[in-house]
């Protein structure tokens, strides 16, 4: 009876480790699917704001002569595409401090610990994390804190850049009908 005993212990002992590792396996994968999907909604970002930044530029230059009050219209565009695009630029720009944190401090596996060691060096501590469960979760979980703050400060940026990027062109276009309006009313008096 005890060794059915044992032998149901080592079972659940080797489940919950395999349920452990397909958690942490699952969040990781999910984060930088997250990481990725922000990136590409930044780059999406980048290319429609230089284009309406360069339409507004247009804009000004071609149509001031006839309209003089347009330049309000895409000064307003013109600003609003600017913010947006440092805002959203921000949310993409590599974060290479050279300073470690506290919270990297003791993980081998954030990118940050290649520049601190030669390779000899990294694969003797990288090693030892690997023959050693304990440290190889909590360099996961370590890892998982800095994703999710990293998906954190991404995602608060680019919140920034589409309000600047929303409320920019609904203004631009509002003024430009408000003007339009006042302008065509005064022509035909």
């Amino acid at each position: 009876m005890k060794t059915t005993l044992e032998k149901e212990l080592k079972k659940n002992l080797k489940n919950e480790s395999i349920r452990t590792e397909t958690l942490l396996r699952d969040t990781s994968n999910h984060y930088i699917r997250l990481i990725g999907d922000s990136d590409r909604k930044a780059r999406i970002m980048i290319v429609v704001n230089s284009i309406l930044l360069t339409g507004g530029l247009t804009a000004i230059t071609s149509v001031i002569h006839h309209q003089p009050l347009v330049w309000i219209s895409a000064a307003i565009l013109i600003c609003a595409n600017l913010m947006a695009l440092f805002f959203t630029i921000m949310s993409v720009k590599p974060d290479l401090q050279s300073r470690i944190s506290k919270e990297t401090e003791n993980n081998m596996l954030h990118y940050n610990k290649c520049k601190e060691f030669n390779l000899a060096e990294y694969e003797k501590h990288m090693l030892t994390t690997m023959h050693d469960n304990d440290k190889k979760v909590n360099a996961v979980i370590k890892e998982l804190y800095f994703f999710g703050n990293l998906l954190n400060m991404k995602y608060k940026l680019m919140k920034v850049a589409y309000h600047f990027f929303i409320w920019g062109v609904l203004v631009s276009i509002t003024s430009y009908l408000v003007i339009l309006f006042f302008t065509q009313s005064s022509l035909f008096k």
